[in-house]
């Protein structure tokens, strides 16, 4: 009896052992064939078009000491096509920021942190200390330009890699570079005779003149002496700076109020317009928004963050919390204070840390950094009069307007975004709302930070960024998606002669569809946002008509 039971149990073994066999056997056969033919073919197609006439090209360093291997994009898309899990399941990131950086943070302890001791140079230095791990598939860098260090499609940005900076958007982060893309857009309007709606509602920013375009200056100076005469001759009463400078710094750098002194200090650089053409610093002046919305007697901004999930088409989301900033020091028009006209955390944090001493400022902790969202305004004008109490004036007035502001600013400057899938990019976006409740836009920040100020704040960017990585990961996963099925159903049933699909073949049977299914045109339905995902969907290219921009603009104004 024993002997037969242990017969059977052999032959159990040995079948399921066969069976495992067979499967492994399939597998490695799979693999290989995706590794030296299937990878390779779409590998090679993606670099055949691939731009790099737009990068800088600098192969033989880096900033952040990564290793560059040749097959790396091969063994990391073959990898995953094997194991779904590590697209479908599982978010590899990769985060050089690490001190104090709130992003890393979370990157910890809700995904997986993929290079665990990487820490960005100071300066490019050759490669050599560590490897990328294949199962990476986003790059959230602070620094950028990644591309311009590897060989996009083969030592890094793969299939199924999205890369965190858009090339082409400091057209939009750089001060100068806004105005520039501001004036054109609205001259191109003009041109087409739109109508005064439409140039209203594209609008984004106060009056600004650039002092390195020699025009611009010399009507910047010629303005600047006719209001110093009307003071002098009593013809206006002055009421605070009519103009500020600004430079392409963030976070409070470079920012200067125009009042007496200032005036006086440009003046001399310029020699009062007669140098203009020959100054050629990136400074722009803008028309100071003497009349703000005031909190409590303070200024405040709001900051709006946007992700742009894709270059190609371009699909836009903006987040539907804000970040309200209080200007640290109460405002006056008069004042000659700059924390009491600039709500720049850096700045507020200074102010704050210099106060910190006294009894009323301890008192006020929770007030220097305003954890109420959009809707604590809207209570705000609702108390004071202003707007009667059944109206929903974030729904129908102030977010509708944000929208607009936000399409046309990137509308803008698109023209110079490189456009590819692969890229995407976190950015924010400072708003001022006036005393006539009219909104303008101040600064787009480039690598915005996200600060863990109080424990409130905590947790709605612990939401936030977990809402963005969703958002990049179902783009990722609908990729990888339509390319497993074009795998399957297409490529490895097509009649080939010969050990392989030559390239040539490819591209002259596949190439064109292929293309397509790079594009991130949609997120499929079976990766879906959450509905509890706070990002609003504003701009999706891969539609057509105004409802690219769901409505939200007049068809006669694009």
């Amino acid at each position: 009896m024993i002997i037969y039971k242990l017969g059977f149990a052999s032959i159990i073994f040995c079948f399921i052992y066969t069976i495992v066999a067979q499967i492994h056997d399939y597998h490695l056969t799979i693999s290989k064939k995706l590794k030296t033919n299937y990878v390779p073919l779409m590998q090679t197609y993606m670099m055949d078009h691939t731009n790099y006439s737009k990068f800088k090209q600098s192969y033989n360093e880096t900033y952040l000491n990564m290793i560059e291997e040749p097959s790396y994009c091969i063994e990391s898309d073959t990898l995953k096509l094997m194991h779904p899990d590590i697209i479908l399941q599982d978010k590899y990131i990769m985060r050089e920021l690490d001190k104090g950086n709130l992003q890393r943070e979370i990157i910890k302890s809700r995904m997986f942190d993929s290079i665990q001791n990487i820490q960005p140079l100071q300066k490019p230095t050759t490669k050599f200390q560590h490897r990328i791990p294949p199962q990476l598939s986003y790059f959230y860098t602070f620094k950028p330009r990644l591309q311009d260090y590897y060989h996009l499609g083969q030592g890094l940005g793969c299939l199924f890699q999205k890369l965190n900076h858009i090339p082409g958007l400091y057209t939009l982060t750089s001060k100068n570079s806004l105005i520039y893309n501001y004036a054109k857009y609205i001259y191109d309007m003009k041109k087409r005779n739109v109508s005064s709606q439409c140039i209203e509602s594209a609008s984004y920013v106060p009056d600004t003149l650039r002092l390195n375009v020699k025009t611009e200056c010399q009507s910047f100076f010629k303005q600047l002496n006719k209001l110093q005469e009307e003071y002098k001759n009593n013809k206006r009463v002055y009421n605070g700076p009519d103009y500020l400078l600004k430079t392409d710094e963030h976070r409070g750098e470079g920012i200067r109020l125009l009042f007496q002194q200032q005036i006086e200090n440009i003046t001399t650089v310029y020699e009062n317009g007669e140098l203009c053409g020959n100054v050629t610093e990136k400074i722009v002046a803008q028309k100071y928004i003497n009349k703000p919305f005031l909190y409590k007697g303070h200024k405040i901004e709001f900051r709006m963050y946007i992700y742009l999930a894709s270059s190609k088409p371009l699909q836009l989301y903006m987040y539907k919390r804000a970040l309200i900033k209080r200007c640290a020091n109460e405002y006056n028009p008069l004042s000659e204070s700059i924390p009491a006209h600039i709500c720049n955390t850096a700045i507020t944090e200074k102010t704050h840390k210099n106060q910190s001493n006294s009894i009323e400022s301890q008192e006020e902790d929770e007030e220097m950094f305003i954890d109420w969202n959009l809707e604590g305004i809207e209570e705000l004008l609702k108390e004071q009069g202003r707007i009667p109490k059944n109206q929903n004036w974030l729904q129908e007035y102030l977010y509708p307007r944000i929208y607009v502001k936000i399409i046309h600013t990137i509308r803008s400057g698109q023209y110079a975004f490189y456009q590819d899938s692969r890229f995407c990019e976190f950015l924010a976006i400072d708003f001022l709302l006036d005393n006539d409740l009219d909104i303008w836009l101040l600064e787009i920040n480039y690598n915005p930070q996200i600060l863990s100020v109080t424990s409130d704040r905590i947790k709605r960017n612990y939401k936030m960024i977990e809402d963005t990585m969703e958002i990049a990961f179902a783009y990722l996963k609908s990729k990888y998606k339509r390319i497993k099925i074009f795998l399957q159903e297409e490529l490895m049933k097509y009649q080939y002669s010969g050990n392989r699909i030559r390239q040539v073949d490819f591209r002259n049977q596949f190439g064109k569809h292929f293309n397509q299914l790079l594009d991130d045109v949609q997120i499929d339905q079976e990766f879906s946002l959450s509905k509890d995902n706070l990002y609003a969907h504003i701009i999706d290219e891969s539609k057509q008509g105004n409802e690219k921009y769901f409505n939200l603009i007049d068809a006669e104004c694009i």
